[in-house]
């Protein structure tokens, strides 16, 4: 199987794209309804372009989730996140009034910045940086060179390949489309040289992507797609790959790294976004394979002469034939705009851009046959703010505290308005109780694996727990058989035990190769849709759960099949849960189960044990604890944080843990080192001072004269140096 690449001979250094300035303008909003002013999924924006009004209607439009994280990479190479600085209810999308043929896409947080696509021609809009108003700047977005070719002739895989559509069946496919609601989640990768092209500055960057991505979204908007960037990846200090050569190897390289270090993100699709200077091929991907975790998977290559509006027509076009989508043939495909989106020449054209008639049936034919499952996964889309609501049992800006339906909480808060009673500090929490804050160090939550949790404590100042935190994913356990995973040591014979009774254990590997090699019901590695993937050779251990069956009599549920299997001497066990939803099967090897040495289990897929990101070792907290999941030491009973050299009395805990207050562990510290020091101090001066009597004494005795005034002279330093070490060294 190759990838498919988009070719775009002759696209070198003279493809020329820039922004025609036209006017400064200083939009004004139309203010929503009242009921609307917190959360206003609808506004308005009036503009002026050269001497003429445009009224935008915009609906909200939100292809960001409310967990929506930056990633980066420190100096060490050690992964880190970010929250951007924008959320995800800034963007908005809609069409210019009284113009059916104009799609708008902007942000409206810290000024307005996007796109105003008519049918023909783009207009680009963003803040005036230097202004002390709201003044904006609006340009026409160009791309110069008309003597562009998306693809060769020669080229096979680009051409289009598909029969005459009808007109007639356009609404056929608008009914189909209109029953039919997905999301696709896109993890992009920005690689080091676009990261710089773009500005070299996390918010800046991210800015640009969300909007191209936006764009992106939009353009599916019509097939009822929404295109979500669930997470964002910058490679700042050095590419985790090789991004020179050919698209294709690229994608190659790239979907083997995706492979190993992307199994922790949430993610359909992942896109690896490059800059070059001169080539041919403008990206790759793999046809309508877009929900096969080995192939989901593109590469976009943008050249420094192309406008982020074309390089969204890119991705936009690499997407659709990750879904089965072909090139359009103009000749029997039906296009309501001048140029439309999988039509080759709709990269070096600008305005509106729609799919035609062709791409419907296409994505028609791909949901109906295909059943892609990855795009019914609907992610956490809701504005990531909300509107106080007073009785809703949920405390909220604003709000002291809310009872909602509990009724041991109105003695502390006044549930018509939501506020505290006289003299009451809170009204509810696990560190509440008579109205008044625990004690700080008064444990409120238990450890609910003695392995990998950690227990969390008061703090004093605060009716909540602590968060709930646990020791470090990748930690061992379990007497160093097994890796801590979300707060859990994983254990197959445990889980056999849980669900075949306490002689289960663990089946011999011969019925795990024997079962989860067939890529069926009864033994497979995940299912996409109505297929069932067949687990790899590594991958066994990590498909569906096999228990030993010692029992004579046949295992019996009402929910589940019960399958045997005998293997080289051993009778093995396993379920089969007809009506379980693949995400909640509880017959899968639990995530975190060792499956090899320095291996572990990972959505049915066995990874090195690095993916965990595990970066603690047993040094850094001086032997006497562990990592927690913020990477902080929490100590045994008998050690304090944050590094657990400093013995005590009490319990130990992490800075995280609320037991100590974080000033007095900083002084405590502090105090700590400075004793060190001057015990490191006095120790080298100490044994620099006896070498020197040392080697005076030796030259005395190898001189010629020595007399008794040279040893006199020789005590007394020695003398008065252990006093000024004595000063400098209270230990002494």
């Amino acid at each position: 199987m190759f990838p498919l690449l988009l070719l775009l001979s002759g696209l070198l250094t003279d493809l020329g794209s820039h922004q025609t300035f036209l006017s400064i303008t200083v939009p004004l909003k139309i203010s929503p309804p009242s009921s609307e002013l917190l959360e206003p999924k609808y506004v308005s924006y009036v503009i002026t372009i050269e001497g003429k009004t445009y009224t935008l209607l915009l609906k909200q439009k939100i292809f960001l989730p409310h967990d929506f994280r930056i990633y980066t990479y420190n100096e060490e190479g050690f992964l880190s996140s970010l929250v951007p600085f924008f959320k995800n209810f800034c963007f908005y999308e809609g069409h210019v009034a009284y113009f059916p043929k104009s799609l708008v896409t902007l942000s409206i947080c810290s000024g307005i910045r996007g796109w105003l696509q008519f049918e023909n021609f783009t207009y680009g809009i963003e803040p005036l940086e230097s202004s002390a108003g709201f003044e904006h700047v609006v340009y026409q977005v160009r791309n110069e060179n008309t003597d562009v070719f998306l693809y060769a002739e020669n080229d096979m895989n680009m051409k289009s390949r598909r029969l005459p559509y009808e007109l007639q069946m356009v609404n056929s496919q608008l009914d189909y489309l209109s029953s039919f609601s997905g999301y696709l989640e896109m993890h992009v990768v920005v690689e080091k040289s676009l990261y710089n092209f773009m500005g070299s500055d996390a918010n800046l960057v991210t800015q640009k992507i969300a909007m191209v991505i936006g764009l992106v979204s939009t353009m599916y908007s019509s097939l009822n797609l929404t295109i979500v960037l669930s997470s964002l990846e910058f490679w700042i200090d050095k590419n985790k790959i090789n991004t020179a050569g050919e698209p294709d190897e690229l994608l190659k390289r790239f979907l083997k790294w995706k492979e190993s270090y992307l199994v922790l993100r949430r993610h359909d699709m992942a896109f690896l976004l490059s800059y070059r200077n001169r080539f041919k091929y403008v990206g790759a991907t793999f046809q309508g394979k877009i929900c096969e975790r080995n192939y989901a998977g593109g590469v976009a290559l943008y050249p420094r002469t192309l406008s982020l509006e074309s390089f969204s027509v890119i991705i936009a076009q690499l997407l659709g034939h990750s879904m089965g989508l072909t090139y359009d043939d103009v000749e029997s495909c039906h296009c309501s705009r001048g140029v439309c989106i999988m039509n080759p020449e709709a990269v070096k054209s600008n305005g509106m851009k729609v799919f035609s008639t062709c791409s419907m049936a296409d994505f028609k034919n791909f949901v109906s046959t295909k059943k892609p499952e990855c795009l019914q996964n609907r992610p956490h889309l809701d504005p990531s703010y909300r509107t106080s609501t007073c009785g809703n049992g949920i405390r909220e800006i604003d709000e002291e505290c809310d009872c909602g339906t509990d009724q041991s909480c109105i003695t502390c808060c006044d549930s018509a308005k939501c506020k505290l009673k006289s003299g009451a500090v809170c009204a509810q929490g696990e560190c509440c109780e008579n109205c008044q804050f625990h004690a700080r160090g008064t444990q409120c939550r238990n450890r609910a694996d003695l392995d990998c949790d950690l227990p969390e404590y008061c703090n004093g100042s605060s009716e909540f727990c602590m968060p709930d935190l646990h020791v470090q994913d990748g930690h061992d356990c379990r007497s160093r058989t097994a890796y801590c995973y979300k707060g859990k040591c994983p254990d197959p014979n445990a889980q056999c035990r849980e669900i075949f009774g306490q002689d289960s254990s663990l089946g011999a590997i011969a019925c795990f190769e024997e079962l989860n090699s067939k890529a069926d019901r009864t033994g497979h590695c995940g299912r996409r849709w109505t297929t069932f993937l067949q687990c790899r050779w590594r991958d066994l251990r990590c498909g569906k759960l096999i228990c030993d069956f010692k029992s004579r009599q046949p295992f019996n549920r009402t929910d589940a099949t019960a399958i045997y299997v005998t293997a080289r001497g051993n009778t093995c066990i396993t379920l089969d849960y007809l009506a379980s939803d693949n995400s909640q099967d509880p017959m899968f090897v639990r995530d975190g189960v060792a499956c090899g040495y320095k291996k572990v289990c990972l959505n049915q897929t066995c990874v090195d044990l690095g993916v965990l990101g595990f970066d603690c070792p047993t040094e850094k907290c001086m032997g006497h604890g562990v990592c927690n999941n913020l990477k902080h030491c929490h100590c045994e009973d008998g050690w304090l944080p944050p590094n657990c050299t400093i013995p005590t009395s009490g319990v130990g805990g992490s800075i995280d843990s609320g037991i100590h207050p974080k000033s007095y562990l900083l002084a405590v510290s502090s105090g700590h080192r400075s004793k060190n020091w001057g015990i490191i101090i006095g120790f080298p001066v100490a044994v620099i001072f006896t070498v020197a009597i040392l080697l005076a004494i030796i030259f005395c005795r190898q001189g010629t004269k020595c007399v008794l005034q040279d040893a006199s002279s020789d005590k007394s330093f020695a003398e008065e140096s252990n006093s000024i070490e004595a000063k400098h060294n209270p230990n002494i």
